[in-house]
């Protein structure tokens, strides 16, 4: 490809080329032209990473394999064998208020069970009996998998689809155990 020899030199008279001369004189070349591009930082929000090292003792009573619970319907409800079987009803009611809320939406499966464990770990270092875990709708796995590895933990006493104040079907109330030392606990 050939370059198109300029015109415009031509109609450029003496005076006018002479003038151009004198105002640029001083001027220097730029060492250097071009701006570095700058890396924009996402705002999403950071997720732990799974690999975080979490008590195996809290991670042992929850099974993948196991699927003991099985939804009839909307509402999910759970009691311990040899519990009161109201408790449900009266979580259903609101009768007990969770003392903390666990949000697992945009949690991994593994990451979801890491926290799970820790919330029960946590509420029975601090002694709470009550609990909320809001697992979402989404595709359901999350809301399928939570009252599977509940039921497997020998501190939870009952469960039930939480009320509207505390997200309905895509949260679960808890009733825990406490007062249960680590030695009965791990039994």
């Amino acid at each position: 490809m050939q370059r198109k020899k300029l015109s415009h030199q031509a109609n450029l008279s003496a005076a006018d080329s002479d003038l151009f001369r004198q105002s640029v004189s001083g001027a220097r070349p730029l060492l250097q032209d071009k701006i570095a591009p700058v890396s924009v930082t996402s705002k999403k929000k950071a997720r732990p990473s799974a690999d975080l090292p979490a008590n195996k003792q809290d991670l042992f009573f929850f099974s993948d394999g196991y699927e003991g619970f099985i939804s009839d319907g909307s509402l999910l409800s759970y009691v311990q064998p040899g519990d009161d079987p109201r408790l449900a009803g009266r979580l259903k009611r609101a009768e007990y208020q969770p003392q903390v809320v666990l949000d697992l939406h945009g949690l991994t499966q593994l990451e979801a069970k890491y926290e799970l464990a820790g919330l029960l770990a946590y509420c029975q270092q601090q002694q709470f009996n009550c609990a909320c875990v809001v697992h979402g709708k989404g595709l359901g796995i999350l809301a399928r998998k939570v009252p599977n590895w509940l039921i497997q933990h020998p501190n939870v006493r009952a469960f039930h689809t939480a009320p509207k104040s505390w997200g309905k079907h895509g949260a679960l109330l808890l009733l825990l155990k406490i007062n249960q030392s680590e030695a009965e606990l791990h039994r």
